[in-house]
């Protein structure tokens, strides 16, 4: 017999740090931000893919197509001067690219990201109000604070390009948009986030920051519910169960793990649906290890005494030597 879903805001209830449509766009006083997003696809032959593509407020954009079928996986680390403007979502980067909202009365967002191999062109909708992280859209570190919201579930319909063909494909999306007053990656070891969205219209991420060592440093679980409402803690387990060694840059990546939540029943195994999902960066800096996993996962598991299954996104960063 299933268990009633509980639920209980344990995020701030204080005033809210997240403004939309107004903190959409960009902020400039801040050190670090990013535009991010990733996909789950299907064309009209049945093929799956993933796609991500994120932009950052100092250049980089960083754009990745796999093809799920065939286990075969594109990266492109790109810089270029952006244009991103305060205000609504309105993201240019070189003479292509773009990202804005394209209703100013919906959450309804254009991405067209063009790299030289692979490329994206999606309508998004959000199926869902946007999720404040934490419940008032600020996470609070010892070394600084981070404002942070996520659509969680968007229907995406447009198309890829992958090798110079380009294919129809729908699906459904999530987006994360992240601004902070220092530089993450000096001060965060290593850092393993993970979105999940389950086929009964739940949505769950979860992310847990350490030292090499596994010592935990911060972790924070999110649970968006089929009406939008939101559960928020602290207390969950995170354990990576396989790994896989990148035989080209020596990285250790987790690429099966399990989660599991007491209060809500939750009991996921997340697994990579294949391992080959690196991207690396084309910097070099002492004690940086210039790559990170950012890869298509599958989902099943157990929540509120029900069985479910889904689709999700892991990015796995650990930048310096162990």
């Amino acid at each position: 017999m299933s268990k009633e879903l509980t639920k209980v805001e344990t995020g701030s209830s204080g005033p809210s740090y997240v403004h939309l449509p107004k903190d959409e766009g960009a902020h400039p006083e801040m050190i670090t931000e990013w535009w991010y997003s990733n996909f789950t696809l299907r064309d009209s032959n049945g093929q799956h893919y993933g796609a991500m593509a994120a932009y950052f407020n100092n250049g980089p954009r960083v754009l990745s197509i796999s093809d799920i079928d065939a286990k075969q996986f594109y990266s492109e680390v790109s810089f270029s001067t952006p244009n991103y403007a305060q205000g609504p979502l309105y993201l240019r980067w070189g003479s292509n690219d773009s990202w804005f909202r394209n209703k100013p009365d919906s959450y309804s967002y254009h991405l067209q990201s063009n790299g030289n191999k692979i490329s994206l062109n999606i309508d998004l909708d959000s199926l869902k109000p946007p999720l404040l992280v934490n419940g008032d859209g600020l996470i609070k570190w010892s070394f600084g604070s981070s404002y942070y919201y996520s659509l969680t579930r968007l229907r995406a319909k447009g198309q890829i390009e992958l090798l110079g063909k380009a294919v129809d494909v729908d699906g459904i999306g999530w987006m994360d948009h992240q601004w902070m007053d220092f530089i993450p990656f000096a001060v965060i070891r290593c850092y393993e986030w993970f979105s999940v969205q389950l086929d009964n219209n739940t949505e769950v991420v979860f992310w847990q920051a350490t030292e090499p060592d596994g010592s935990l440093v911060s972790q924070l679980l999110t649970m968006v519910y089929p009406d939008g409402s939101a559960f928020y803690t602290k207390d969950f387990a995170l354990q990576r169960v396989d790994t896989w060694i990148s035989p080209s840059t020596q990285c250790e990546y987790g690429t099966l793990w399990k989660v599991r939540e007491q209060t809500q029943t939750l009991n996921l195994e997340v697994k990579a649906l294949f391992p080959e999902q690196e991207i690396k960066i084309p910097i070099t800096l002492p004690g940086f290890r210039p790559a990170f996993w950012e890869g298509k996962m599958t989902v099943s598991g157990q929540l509120a005494g029900e069985t479910v299954s889904g689709t999700g996104y892991a990015e796995l960063f650990r930048p310096h030597s162990s």
